[in-house]
């Protein structure tokens, strides 16, 4: 059971009805948008899209689509690419003349490989010294771990500390070297496997193949080219175009709302695709990107499903009382995620006029499916499982059945009607587990 001495509030108070519970929604939203993801400037925009690529691929059964998506301001343009695959066979497939359900995945994998992303103040470091450093700063913001800060670098980067992949999973990063001579471009953590959406057919975090049997649809964009995640240059990309500056003003957006617009506007051209059907389209993200995804489908209600994948702090967990990290080292670390607002809340949690579950709740009454890792103390699972139980009393005003207080084992998902969590065996990643929960839960309740 979750525990915290913090009060936390309901998410229901004051509201007794649907009627009533909309219009708090919309209350919530906009406490959201100006105090911790931001608002987006009030520019006129038009998004158009080019579609450049349809052919079959014929060891897939599937269609493969890729296209431009292209947002333009008085103050400019930005295009980024979109790929998408359409199951061809089986019931529902395009070939049957069927429409199928859909997820838009906001990737924060990268194409080519990258240095494995750590905090800026790590840059350089030997892992010895990362380790110190991390200690450091556990115990200067108050971070709750079961882990050692070694484990928890690892696991950073998919790895156990001896260098073999982490429990639960093949590892996606690079040997984690623990000697004092390990070296220092992400010191100690090698780069990222890249992933390319268009040829990589058997990646979990994008597992085209599993999801083509499955009958459902993928659609995914890379998140770093809308927006480089990077504090030194952002603005560099969409939000630039919308006027935003390096000095931004208090309920400004951050990166992830900059994420989670950009999957609005993919949303828009998914619509256009003749063999998806637009009623059934989920979105799904993780770590950061679930953060994003989870921020998007609470606004775009177009979008029937919204997957956040071990998006903890700031994501799925509840802040009050969360382990692992926290609102101080979040926003020590990536202060451009969020509007600049939001810093005044470091370690005055308590004082937020909301928690997370009032996010989750922003969903219904749409498929919600939080997923969750065994091994990930960093996002905090048990944070995540207590806030969508919290949130599910809002799924019952809309007739849905209790959600059980008990945390599912691991491999295993819990599912009350259109809420549900999942707890796959395992680090922080995004996996095949995940992706099946989310179809299971997509075309069962949708």
């Amino acid at each position: 059971m979750y525990q915290t001495e913090m009060k936390i509030p309901d998410v229901l108070e004051g509201c007794g009805s649907i009627e009533q519970w909309r219009k708090k929604r919309k209350r919530i939203l906009a406490d959201f948008a100006a105090v911790e993801y931001g608002e987006r400037p009030q520019f006129p925009y038009e998004v158009s899209w080019n579609e450049l690529v349809r052919e079959t691929i014929g060891e897939l059964e599937a269609t493969r689509l890729r296209a431009e998506i292209t947002v333009k301001t008085e103050l400019g343009g930005v295009t980024f690419p979109v790929t998408v695959f359409v199951p061809r066979q089986g019931e529902g497939g395009a070939d049957s003349g069927g429409k199928v359900p859909a997820a838009v995945l906001i990737c924060s994998q990268s194409k080519s490989p990258q240095p494995m992303k750590m905090p800026p103040q790590m840059e350089g470091k030997s892992v010895p010294e990362m380790v110190e450093m991390f200690s450091g700063m556990l115990k200067q913001f108050g971070v709750v771990m079961e882990q050692s800060p070694l484990e928890m670098l690892a696991g950073m980067a998919g790895q156990s500390p001896s260098g073999a992949p982490a429990a639960g999973g093949k590892a996606d990063g690079g040997t984690f070297d623990v000697s004092p001579k390990a070296p220092s471009a992400m010191p100690g953590l090698g780069t990222s496997v890249p992933l390319d959406l268009d040829k990589d057919y058997d990646n979990g975090h994008w597992p085209v193949r599993e999801m083509m049997k499955r009958g459902m649809a993928l659609v995914g964009f890379y998140a770093n080219d809308v927006e480089k995640d990077d504090a030194s240059v952002y603005p560099s990309g969409l939000a630039k175009i919308f006027g935003t500056k390096k000095e931004r003003a208090g309920s400004e957006w951050g990166i992830l709302a900059v994420w989670a617009f950009a999957a609005s506007c993919v949303m828009d051209y998914v619509q256009s695709v003749a063999e998806i059907d637009g009623k059934r389209v989920a979105v799904a993200g993780h770590s950061r990107c679930g953060k994003a995804a989870l921020w998007c489908g609470a606004l775009d209600e177009r979008f029937a499903a919204v997957m956040p994948n071990g998006s903890g702090c700031c994501g799925a967990a509840l802040l009050r009382g969360k382990t692992g990290e926290n609102l101080a080292s979040i926003q020590a670390f990536f202060p451009h995620w969020f509007a600049p607002a939001f810093k005044q809340y470091r370690g005055r949690e308590g004082e937020l006029p909301f928690d997370q579950h009032f996010l989750l709740a922003a969903v219904a009454p749409r498929v919600l499916q939080v997923g969750s890792g065994s091994e990930d103390f960093w996002a905090d699972p048990d944070g995540e499982h207590y806030a969508t139980c919290l949130a599910s009393k809002v799924w019952e005003l809309y007739g849905n059945g209790a959600f059980s207080e008990e945390r599912p084992g691991e491999d295993e998902m819990a599912v009350s009607g259109k809420v549900g969590h999942h707890l796959r065996k395992g680090p922080h990643k995004l996996d095949v587990f995940d992706w099946m929960c989310l179809a299971t839960h997509v075309t069962s309740e949708t």
